[in-house]
């Protein structure tokens, strides 16, 4: 099958952090641009969890050790492995703190929980996902389908405007946004195996649910960094037939906006039927 491998840096809303972690800045850490994208979130309460639900067949937690650093403890699907340290008087940057390869394609959650003490640290710097698509011996296509495309509905449809704050930093340079509390777009496609959304996160932005097959969650595009052509959402290994997204905005405070840029189609010639 082909393998479907993917990164998500630490500011995607796909990863769930307990309340205690912050995202860091060069403002609060001048070694912040040794972390991928410059930005890292991190957590120095006891207890405190970052969580990442994903369909596939291995995960891979990637942070950093550092002097201020302590133990932390990885659990994976209600497995939970052993204490690892994450203290190092010389800071690693960008290293492994936790793969799992080896698992049945199918939907897993991993959650990365900080066992330090005295106000030591965990970080969270990017996260790679694996997972198999379609059989043996073929080819992943991967589409892009802007915003603008017949497949997206916006409602209510003035609630929308085709040009967002930095349009510039817009895939294609096409965007839609709003501000409007309980606005809603829809994203309609078929048989495609697997679906990406993205857009920007920073402090402006909202929270948002997305539904799929009766199926609701929630998220927060709301960051303390701006980010643009971030990955908002993914899901696969849905099956042939015609599939709908429904992304409703969520705002919890007066201004905020919720915007969306592109999404990404994943496919192989068994899943589209050929």
């Amino acid at each position: 099958m082909p393998l479907f491998t993917t990164t998500i840096e630490d500011f995607s809303p796909a990863i769930s952090y307990s309340s205690d972690w912050a995202q860091g800045s060069s403002q609060s850490d001048v070694l912040t641009s040794s972390y991928s994208a410059s930005s890292f979130f991190a957590s120095n309460v006891t207890g405190g969890t970052a969580s990442f639900t994903f369909n596939g067949t291995g995960v891979q937690l990637f942070g950093s050790k550092r002097q201020n650093h302590g133990p932390y403890q990885v659990t994976l699907d209600g497995q939970t492995f052993p204490v690892s340290s994450g203290q190092s008087n010389d800071p690693i940057f960008q290293t492994l703190l936790f793969s799992n390869t080896g698992l049945p394609q199918g939907e897993h959650t991993v959650m990365l929980q900080n066992q330090g003490t005295s106000a030591q640290f965990v970080d969270l710097d990017f996260i790679t996902w694996y997972g198999n698509i379609g059989q043996s011996n073929e080819q992943l296509s991967v589409d892009t389908v802007e915003d603008n495309h017949a497949s997206f509905v916006y409602s209510p449809d003035g609630a929308w405007t085709d040009n967002p704050s930095n349009l510039g930093f817009f895939h294609g340079s096409t965007g839609h946004s709003t501000t409007t509390p309980g606005a809603s777009f829809t994203y309609t496609f078929q048989v495609w195996d697997g679906v990406s959304l993205f857009g920007p996160v920073g402090p402006g932005y909202s929270s948002f649910s997305v539904q799929l097959n009766g199926v609701s969650q929630e998220f927060t595009a709301q960051k303390s960094r701006n980010a643009s052509q971030v990955m908002l959402y993914h899901v696969d290994s849905l099956g042939p037939g015609q599939h709908t997204l429904e992304v409703l905005v969520q705002p919890s405070a007066t201004g905020q906006a919720l915007a969306i840029d592109y999404a990404e189609v994943f496919s192989t010639p068994s899943t589209l039927g050929r």
